[in-house]
């Protein structure tokens, strides 16, 4: 995806209007309240392409208090006003999921140090790869990046087998067929649970489970040392520490792809 084309079209009406375009001057970004940023390569590509000086001062991952400045650049009028409202758009919705992911993060891991915030695949389409390095920007890992990275078994996988035998069988051709990889599969009971877990799932993935019956579900690592265990179904800032309680290894989460932009402000002068 163009992302500069998407934004800047064949030409900029307003700033070839004024006759301003072949000015010089200089524009520069910083937030208006702490973030932790992300962004940074998608940036850079776009004012390389505008041909505008610049300097980072602060780069992906990193930490940013109110108003320290993150970027500054020059060059003409034309050029500033192109890359302006794409670069502010992409830092603003980047660093809003690479924030809320850390804010998770940083909550989960005062109770389990070990703690991991994993990111779905039900990304808004299109923004999968915006969207992923935002999410790594603020400590969270890729959970499922498509169909084609990892294995995990769904009810809707289960509905087309005839009975638990074919089950079982289809088990094991996966784990015989892929096995270098995990195979997880998704619960929603503790008697599931212990039954995949029986079969030799590598991951139960508990769908939406209470607090009481997660708690059971860890409980299988005392037969099944190796078995790890996440938590999936609207999780969130607000409630990932009682996550975080039960044990699981991991929680699975869309939540940081709704997060609120950040609010960047961008400074304009002219001259260099």
């Amino acid at each position: 995806m163009d992302l500069l084309k998407e934004d800047s079209g064949y030409f900029d009406l307003t700033t070839f209007g004024l006759g301003i375009g072949e000015v010089t001057g200089s524009m520069s970004f910083a937030p208006k309240q702490g973030i932790v940023l992300s962004g940074c390569d998608e940036v850079e590509t776009i004012i390389k392409e505008c041909g505008l000086e610049y300097k980072f001062f602060k780069r992906n991952g990193e930490k940013v208090v109110p108003k320290e400045k993150i970027l500054e650049c020059s060059g003409t009028a034309k050029s500033l006003h192109k890359a302006w409202k794409i670069s502010q758009n992409i830092f603003e919705y980047m660093s809003g999921i690479a924030t809320y992911t850390n804010q998770m993060t940083t909550l989960s891991q005062k109770i389990n140090p070990d703690m991991v915030v994993a990111t779905t695949r039900k990304n808004f389409p299109n923004t999968k790869e915006l969207m992923l390095k935002a999410v790594m920007d603020g400590g969270g890992v890729a959970h499922r990046i498509g169909l084609f990275d990892s294995i995990l078994v769904f009810k809707e996988h289960l509905e087309f087998f005839q009975d638990s035998s074919e089950v079982e069988n289809g088990l094991k051709n996966l784990k015989r067929k892929f096995i270098e990889k995990k195979i997880a599969v998704e619960v929603d009971s503790f008697e599931e649970a212990n039954y995949f877990a029986s079969l030799g799932a590598d991951i139960l993935q508990c769908e939406k489970m209470g607090f009481e019956e997660l708690i059971q579900c860890v409980g299988l690592k005392k037969s099944y040392p190796n078995l790890l265990l996440s938590a999936t179904g609207g999780i969130t800032i607000e409630n990932i520490q009682q996550y975080a309680k039960t044990g699981v290894d991991f929680v699975v989460t869309s939540s940081p792809y709704h997060a609120k932009p950040e609010d960047i402000q961008v400074v304009m002068k002219i001259g260099i």
